[in-house]
């Protein structure tokens, strides 16, 4: 991951989002809220601010849902945390987002995605030293 930008390498995303149940087809239409990046070391996407705040702006909703946006994120932001050093800021800013997307799916009455991340910070909770969305 390069320091100067939050970034995933793309095959690791593409499996996140498998084993978060994106739905194929909705894949390459949430990949445009992110930067594409080529270099010697592979693909990557990476976080740009300005495409992901004007995404419902630039783009037919119809091709996402709002659970596709939701989980979408949380499959980024589980990328993040996997590659992240210990301790490091990026694996703080991860669990805050995915944190974050815990109660923000379930304001918006998701049930699915914030089951998910339950289970998700249960399983990573020997890693982050935090056994509950609910504790600081």
């Amino acid at each position: 991951m390069n320091k100067g930008h939050m970034m995933v390498a793309a095959d690791e995303l593409k499996e996140a989002f498998v084993d978060v149940g994106f739905p194929g087809s909705a894949v390459d239409a949430f990949v445009t809220i992110f930067e594409y990046v080529e270099d010697a070391t592979g693909e990557w996407f990476a976080l740009d601010a300005v495409k992901a705040q004007s995404f419902h702006l630039a783009h037919d909703m119809a091709l996402l849902t709002l659970d596709d946006v939701f989980t979408g994120w949380f499959a980024f932001w589980m990328c993040v945390f996997n590659s992240a050093e210990h301790g490091s800021m990026e694996e703080f800013q991860a669990m805050g987002a995915i944190r974050g997307l815990f109660f923000m799916a379930g304001q918006y009455r998701q049930v699915t995605l914030p089951a998910a991340i339950q289970t998700w910070w249960e399983q990573t909770a020997d890693i982050h030293h935090n056994p509950s969305l609910n504790e600081v």
